[in-house]
């Protein structure tokens, strides 16, 4: 049987939805009063019948800071899918953040080594990856360097990791995937989705920075067919499908939805003259700073990332991200 935890995430409901349609025994993690109405959605853009593939799914209810509830859920369990995780880069969320990707991740591990889990597929980030290569890209290769401006975000995600790696030392198989941004429909007020609404608004800005994207569809993918390689153990792999500057990726949005694509570019230099009057309305409107100088200043930086590891392990081809664009695009028109 499989356990998928932060069954009710973006990522999550994909992998469940792709578990599901293959017929798989399936255990999901939910937080306790949370409802699975966003998995349903989610099922009822790939199928007719979201119910029939829901009804395949074991809920329980766990957090992830509760060893027992954790060690419960692993109970009869042959295979893990992390996903459980805080994505944010608001300062004010550093206490959640390091607490569910840091030790929630142990609490997975300890759980798996003493419920006799064989497998763990871990999903971590681009973010715990360290500086590019001589090339100039970043691959698996690049390990993480302490240098200043790294998000609390990247830094529990590359602690997480390295509770993962403990448990490949104490004999679990370990599959690790390093997502770069995850695009996927649903969730309009987080993550990338917040992208679609805010363009939806207008948005005439754009930087200079470049970043990775890929298709939620395909981390759900490449996950399973990763665990179902038995020869790939205690391996990382990026999955990333384009690398794609601001500039293209906020166009492609705008024209999905309707609406003017950028045409201002923000010079790298503003963010030392907006910084202390976005963190003055954070404070005034009581949610804190709103975002760190780090995040604002990484809007700027070009990060370009190599997903040919996986490409060769399993001959995976993404998604293009226009395509994706396009496919997401016409879900948030349609107002799900």
């Amino acid at each position: 049987m499989i356990l998928v935890t932060g069954g009710t995430g973006l990522t999550g409901s994909h992998l469940l939805f792709e578990l599901t349609s293959r017929g798989d025994k399936v255990r999901a993690t939910k937080r306790s009063g949370s409802s699975v109405d966003f998995v349903r959605k989610v099922f009822s853009l790939y199928t007719n019948n979201p119910d029939t593939l829901l009804n395949q799914i074991q809920w329980v209810d766990v957090d992830l800071i509760d060893y027992r509830s954790v060690l419960e859920a692993t109970r009869n369990i042959d295979t893990v899918f992390h996903t459980g995780a805080v994505v944010s880069f608001n300062p004010k969320d550093s206490t959640s953040i390091k607490e569910t990707n840091i030790k929630g991740t142990a609490n997975v591990v300890d759980a798996c080594i003493e419920s006799g889990v064989k497998t763990l597929c871990h999903v971590s980030s681009i973010a715990s990856l360290g500086e590019p290569n001589p090339q100039g890209a970043i691959d698996e290769l690049c390990n993480w360097t302490k240098s200043k401006g790294q998000s609390v975000y990247a830094k529990s995600k590359f602690y997480g990791e390295m509770e993962v790696w403990r448990g490949a030392e104490q004999g679990l198989r370990v599959i690790i995937v390093n997502p770069s941004v995850i695009l996927g429909p649903g969730r309009w007020n987080t993550g990338s989705g917040q992208l679609f609404s805010r363009i939806s608004k207008g948005m005439p800005f754009f930087t200079s920075g470049v970043s990775g994207y890929v298709d939620v569809r395909d981390v759900a993918k490449a996950l399973v067919l990763l665990n179902d390689k038995q020869e790939i153990a205690n391996e990382r792999f990026i999955l990333n499908s384009e690398n794609v500057s601001f500039k293209e990726l906020f166009t492609l949005i705008a024209n999905g939805i309707g609406k003017k694509p950028p045409f201002i570019e923000v010079k790298p230099w503003i963010v030392n003259v907006i910084y202390p009057f976005i963190k003055l309305i954070g404070i005034i409107v009581g949610k804190g700073t709103a975002v760190s100088r780090s995040n604002l200043k990484s809007a700027f930086s070009i990060s370009n990332y190599s997903s040919e590891k996986v490409k060769k392990a399993i001959g995976f081809e993404f998604i293009p991200i226009a395509d994706s664009i396009g496919f997401i695009s016409k879900i948030y028109q349609d107002g799900l």
